[in-house]
């Protein structure tokens, strides 16, 4: 052999022992197993000082059978050999009394073979002797220790059995009353004493009686610098295994501080320890030590450092790291694969998998597994699965528990639950992972039946699950609403104690939310400790699910009195709870909110806030907000679109659907209902048309039945009736209600009674009890206040319809007169103007001028629309109170100011014609609109350039009044 392969084979000698010694220190079974199967890969398993070690690492880490089998098949023997073994033996008889009797006939044979024992031989038998609790055997022992000279010894080696026995057992008091005794005996504790009692006692609390016993050491020459590294380092490892890395990093700070030199298994435990911490500087400090001493060139600790990186989350130091690496063995490869997988670096896994294929290595089931656990969040992961599937055929890994479950866990999470099964089918026994990676593939792919199935299946076979088991059961019952299987859940949860797991009672608190018990939902996260920001958001969204939008708010102001930080999805669903309530200073406090946080530039959250602020009625902070937004979704062209047609302000609708699309974006199905909700409220026929059929012409998008009845109501504003009753027949599904409740409308403008009666006798067909009781609210400092004509129930009633008698008496004077025609029909002519004046929408706003500063906008909901009336006195209230009035109805919004509603009138442009459009609001005022309108219309056709004026009047309206109307604006030019 030459000296360079020589040096090499000597180095990577030094490398397993480093590699044991470091499975040793921690207990790390797995760790020497993967070290064993390397040796063996390397050749050099016949070494019989790594065969010792081996034997010894496998006593230590608790796998007797393990260390037997390798005694049995090393073909060259030596004391040290046999030495091993009965350390096993004398290390698992705590464990089992016939692990001592299989030791004593161990040690029968080592006799046998005529090797000349030591004291180190009789030591480990002395143990079986005190674990069997043989008298006789100790006798035979003490016999066999006189006969070849080692009386003396044994005394001294009996002492030392039974002070290690109190240590293994953990009676740490007694180990050292046991030292002072042997000390006061008259024979003298020797150096295996000592490192018995430094090895084994040397945690918190024992600090005074540890310094004692190192001093006699010190004073009798007993320890090395070098056996004192060693105990320091048990004292490390003590406490790493024992998770109390914050003892470990001060055990270390007085290894320094004292100048006790340290090794390499010093670095390794506190690198272990960063680890655990992630404390990237302590990491980064211990690095640069190791590169001080050069140890960055052994295999084991360079392993560590890449371990410590990741585990710290830095991706960027660890690829460093293993770059300059002079050597790399199978944990290197896959420390670096399965860091960059759990780091989200999924596409510099797979590039590190690839490279491992081409090195001299071959993967394991630990590197195949995080390859694939990489490949299911790869865009083309799919076809690098099925290839890393069969590899893992034709390694013959393919049965490997870790294997097997990645693969149905990853072909689960792509979707092809065909193959997911079909590798489930196969599995030999029980394996729980795989069994969670079925449930969980199933939810995802929405066969929640199926998810449920395995967990009975399970349940059946007396297996136990655990949290995730148990979660993901009550997720598949959640979404089939099975309340009943969800109890059956939530009580077996209870049972095995897992309802204190945050994880699973989150599970269940979802699964009741979904199944609308409010009260059980309430109960279970009323019992949660302390819930963290996943609880609290599941239990607001929960709330905004099931209508109770106030809860959800009221839940939000608890998580943060518990110092728990919202994050964007719960922003989300607090602004969509704001939306629904129409609660606009809600809203504006929890905006206020997500710019504090920083949350403020996540597009869902911003999208949330355009479409609160539009149906709160501020379509000018949505509009100012959308166009703050930087990365725009189609969600959010969506809500601005919708937003704006709701508003009226169709033509800005139909100009941001231009520029949507001049931007590349693909508009979808809620596009085109905001679109034709803007041609319907503008009276831009030919643009529904053309807009309604272009759909499915050029963007493949089957109209729905909203799209239908918008394309309807379109039609009826226009007053094209007989075409609207068209379109309804042409569809491929039944009419709603809602369009005939349109036609009728359009009837009764329209004058005709006879198709009104028709249509009429449709609507009842459809909704033969529905009465539509109309309702209206207001908010008022964060408080609701509902009204429904006619009712005195509000507790400030008298106030309130005293305001509306000195409104309707204001009102009339500047020329509003009550239009009989809405008022009930089964009452006295004489009490239907009065009957008028209650109507919910006027007691809405006149609370709202009674309870808010003057010049206060007062936003005013209504469940049904605005009837002609109502609309017509509103009017008339913005301008005699000086107040901007916005009320939406089912329809839309309705914007008063100055005596104009935006619904009245819009100013639309075509190549050079200005249209000037009246959608007919009432039959009275028409001259006031006018004279108002009349400058900023008159600006409008100016500043256009138009050649040519286009007037639409609602028919109804009366002829001289038409007249007067299109004289005023035509005097303008």
């Amino acid at each position: 052999m030459s000296p360079m392969m020589r040096s090499t084979s000597i180095l990577s000698l030094s490398q397993w022992f480093s590699l044991l010694r470091h499975a040793i220190a921690t207990s790390d079974l797995l760790l020497g197993k993967r070290g064993h199967a390397l040796i063996i890969t390397s050749g050099h398993h016949h070494d019989p000082f790594l065969a010792n070690n081996l034997i010894t690492m496998y006593g230590k880490c608790g796998s007797l059978s393990y260390a037997r089998h390798l005694f049995d098949v090393t073909p060259h023997r030596d004391l040290v050999t046999w030495n091993a073994i009965l350390s096993a033996y004398a290390q698992a008889g705590d464990a089992d009394i016939s692990n001592s009797q299989e030791g004593f006939s161990l040690f029968r044979d080592l006799r046998e073979s005529f090797v000349l024992t030591t004291r180190h031989t009789l030591a480990p038998v002395f143990k079986l002797c005190l674990l069997s609790g043989c008298e006789w055997a100790s006798q035979v022992i003490h016999g066999y220790a006189v006969k070849i000279g080692l009386e003396w010894d044994v005394d001294v080696v009996l002492w030392n059995v039974m002070i290690k026995a109190y240590v293994e057992m953990g009676l740490q008091d007694d180990a050292l009353i046991l030292f002072s005794a042997f000390h006061r005996s008259g024979l003298c504790p020797d150096d295996v004493t000592v490192r018995s009692v430094l090895m084994g006692v040397s945690r918190t609390g024992f600090e005074l009686e540890v310094k004692q016993v190192r001093a006699y050491a010190m004073k009798l020459f007993l320890l090395d610098h070098d056996w004192e590294v060693v105990v320091w380092n048990k004292t490390l490892s003590d406490y790493l295994q024992a998770g109390e890395t914050r003892e470990a990093i001060e055990c270390f700070m007085d290894m320094i501080k004292l100048r006790v030199p340290y090794d390499n298994m010093t670095l390794l435990v506190m690198l272990s320890v960063s680890a655990s911490e992630k404390n990237i500087n302590m990491g980064k400090q211990i690095h640069s030590v190791v590169v001080k001493l050069e140890s960055d060139r052994v295999v084991s600790i360079a392993n560590s450092l890449l371990n410590m990186y990741m585990k710290a989350g830095s991706v960027d130091y660890a690829k460093i790291v293993f770059g300059q690496m002079k050597e790399k063995d199978l944990i290197s490869w896959n420390t670096i694969i399965s860091g960059c997988a759990l780091g989200g670096s999924v596409e510099l896994s797979i590039s590190f998998f690839v490279n491992l294929l081409r090195s001299c290595l071959s993967p394991d089931q630990f590197t195949i597994a995080s390859a694939l656990r990489a490949c299911s969040s790869f865009k083309e992961g799919f076809y690098l699965i099925r290839q890393i599937h069969t590899f893992a055929i034709k390694a013959g890994i393919i049965y490997d528990p870790f294997v097997s479950t990645a693969l149905i866990d990853v072909y689960s999470k792509s979707g092809n639950m065909e193959e997911a099964e079909l590798l489930f089918s196969t599995h030999d026994g029980f394996d729980l992972a795989s069994w969670n990676a079925m449930m969980h593939g199933h939810i995802m792919s929405k066969c929640y039946h199926k998810a449920l199935e395995l967990f009975i299946q399970m349940h059946g076979r007396g297996e136990q699950g655990d949290q995730i088991t148990l979660a993901n059961a009550a997720k598949a019952a959640g979404c089939l609403v099975g309340l009943e299987q969800g109890k059956q859940l939530h009580a077996i949860a209870i049972k095995r104690i897992f309802n204190l797991d945050l994880f699973v009672i989150s599970g269940i608190l979802d699964m009741y939310l979904k199944c609308g018990e409010m009260e059980s939902a309430c109960k279970v996260f009323s019992k949660i400790p302390s819930p963290d920001d996943v609880a609290w958001t599941t239990m607001i969204s929960g709330c905004v699910d099931n209508g109770y939008e106030e809860h959800a708010l009221f839940t939000y102001h608890q998580m943060r009195l518990s110092s728990v930080q919202p994050d964007e999805y719960t922003f989300a669903t607090l602004v969509k709870a704001s939306s629904l309530l129409t609660a606009l200073e809600q809203g504006r406090q929890i905006h206020a909110n997500v710019i504090k946080l920083n949350c403020a530039l996540d597009p869902f959250v911003m999208t949330s806030l355009v479409d609160m602020y539009a149906k709160c009625g501020n379509i000018e902070d949505a509009y100012r907000l959308f166009k703050k937004m930087n990365t725009k979704s189609i969600a959010s062209w969506n809500a601005m679109i919708v937003g704006l047609a709701q508003h009226g302000n169709a033509q800005d609708a139909l100009n941001l659907f231009k520029d949507m699309k001049s931007k590349g974006e693909m508009p979808d199905r809620v596009t085109f209902i905001g679109v034709l909700s803007a041609c319907s409220h503008s009276g831009l026929v030919s643009e529904a048309y053309e807009n309604f059929y272009s759909m499915q012409r050029d963007h493949r998008i089957e109209p729905e039945i909203e799209h239908y009845s918008c394309l309807v109501d379109a039609l009826s504003r226009a007053g094209l009736i007989q075409e609207a009753e068209k379109v309804i027949s042409s569809m491929p599904f039944e009419a709603s209600a809602s369009m005939y409740r349109t036609l009728l409308n359009a009837c009764r403008v329209q004058g005709d009674k006879e198709k009104g009666k028709h249509v009429a006798e449709r609507l009842l067909t459809l909704e033969p009890s529905d009465s539509d009781p109309g309702f209206s609210w207001v908010d008022i400092k964060n408080k609701v206040h509902l009204f429904v004509a006619g009712d005195r129930s509000h507790e400030e009633a008298d106030l309130i319809y005293n305001k509306v008698d000195y409104i309707m008496k204001r009102i009339k004077e500047e020329g509003y007169v009550p239009d009989t025609d809405f008022a009930l029909v089964d009452i006295e002519e004489e009490e239907k103007e009065s009957a008028l004046y209650y109507h919910s929408e006027k007691l809405a706003i006149a609370y709202g001028i009674l309870r808010t500063p003057p010049s206060t906008p007062l936003r005013v909901i209504k469940n049904l629309r605005v009837c002609g009336d109502c609309h017509n006195a509103i009017k008339y209230m913005s301008k005699a109170f000086q107040r901007e009035i916005v009320v939406r109805d089912a329809n839309r919004f309705h914007h008063f100011r100055s005596g104009i509603c935006s619904c009245v009138f819009g100013v639309a442009k075509k190549r050079n014609t200005i249209a000037v459009l009246d959608t007919g609001a009432g039959k009275s005022g028409k001259t006031l609109i006018a004279e108002l309108l009349i400058k900023s219309i008159g600006e409008a056709i100016r500043a256009s350039g138009a050649k040519k004026l286009v007037i639409f009047l609602a028919p109804t309206v009366h002829l001289v009044n038409q007249l007067k109307f299109i004289s005023l604006i035509i005097m303008t030019f």
